[in-house]
C-alpha cells in the first residue's frame, strides 16, 4: 500500500538587487534564500546539497560560468515549511541573462513514523533553466522544487527515489502576496494542499501547504484574476508515474482578484 502524502515543493527563492561591485562596472546582487512545502507523513526529509554554479551571459558574448560555491549543506526540508531562509549572494553584471543554474545534491534520507530511510538520488547533479532568464535590473527568481513529482516510491516497498525536477520563475515590478487559511466546520484543516491556478486551470502556477495554524502562503503575483483550490489528500506516485495535480478533484475552490494590495482569504471545505 502506497504510503499518502501530500504535495511537498522545496523554493529556493533568488532576489535581485542593484549595486556597485566597483566605480565603472554595475552588478546585480542575488540573494538565495530557501523555503519550503512540507509532506504530512514524513517526519523528516534530508538533502544533501555540495555546490552550486550558474552560467551567465551579456548581451551577445559567448558568456562563462561562475566559479562553483561550496554550499555543503544538509537541509531539512520539512523543517523549512512557511518560511524563506537566506542560503548565500552571487552577483552578475548588470542586465546578464542567467543561462542555466546547477545544484550538485550527493544524499537524501527520509523519516517515516520514527523510521529511518535511504533515499536513492537519480541525477545528483540537478540542471536548471532550459532558457535564458533576463535579470535586468532585478526581481525575484523562484526555483520551485516539486517534491510530488521529484520523490517516488518504488511499488509498495519502503525504497525511495529522488529524480530532482525544479521549475524556474521569474519575477518583477509590483507584486502581491496570495495568502490565506483553511477551515472545515470552523475548525482548522492542517496539511491540505492548497494550489494557485489561472482561471483557466490551464496550468499550477504554485502549490503550498497549510501549516499547523491553517495558514497558507502562495506568494506574490502580478495583478489579475487566479483560482484557489484545495485537496485533502494526494497519493505519492511511484517510479513510473509523473503527479499530475489537475487529475484530481479537489475538495473546495475559489476565484480571488489581485488588484494593487494582498489578498487574505478564509476558504471553508466541506
Amino acid at each position: 500500500m502506497r504510503k499518502v502524502l501530500v504535495i511537498s515543493s522545496l523554493f529556493i527563492i533568488l532576489f535581485a538587487f542593484f549595486g556597485c561591485l566597483n566605480l565603472f562596472e554595475k552588478t546585480t546582487t542575488v540573494s538565495v534564500l530557501l523555503t519550503d512545502r512540507p509532506v504530512s507523513d514524513i517526519d523528516k526529509l534530508t538533502v544533501d546539497i555540495s555546490s552550486f554554479t550558474y552560467h551567465y551571459a551579456v548581451g551577445d558574448e559567448e558568456g562563462q560560468w561562475a566559479t562553483p560555491t561550496n554550499v555543503a549543506t544538509t537541509i531539512d526540508i520539512l523543517s523549512l515549511a512557511g518560511t524563506e531562509v537566506s542560503w548565500f549572494n552571487i552577483e552578475l553584471p548588470e542586465n546578464a541573462s542567467l543561462t542555466q543554474l546547477r545544484l550538485t545534491i550527493e544524499e537524501a534520507t527520509v523519516t517515516i513514523g520514527g523510521e529511518e530511510y535511504p533515499v536513492e538520488v537519480k541525477n545528483k547533479d540537478v540542471k536548471v533553466i532550459k532558457s535564458a532568464l533576463n535579470i535586468l535590473s532585478g526581481g525575484e527568481l523562484v526555483l520551485d522544487f516539486d517534491l510530488a513529482r521529484s520523490l517516488h516510491q518504488k511499488g509498495s516497498s519502503n525504497v525511495y527515489i529522488l529524480n530532482p525536477v525544479l521549475k524556474p520563475t521569474f519575477r518583477r515590478g509590483k507584486l502581491y502576496f496570495i495568502k490565506g487559511k483553511v477551515l472545515k466546520s470552523g475548525n482548522p484543516l492542517k496539511l491540505s494542499i492548497v494550489a494557485l491556478m489561472p482561471t483557466d486551470e490551464s496550468t499550477v502556477l504554485r502549490i503550498t501547504m497549510t501549516n499547523k495554524y491553517e495558514e497558507f502562503n502562495l506568494g506574490k503575483w502580478k495583478d489579475g484574476e487566479y483560482l484557489i483550490k484545495v485537496y485533502k489528500n494526494v497519493e505519492l506516485p511511484d517510479e513510473t508515474e509523473d503527479l499530475d495535480l489537475l487529475a484530481f478533484t479537489e475538495d473546495a475552490s475559489e476565484i480571488v482578484t489581485v488588484s494593487g494590495e494582498d489578498v487574505f482569504r478564509t476558504i471553508n471545505v466541506k
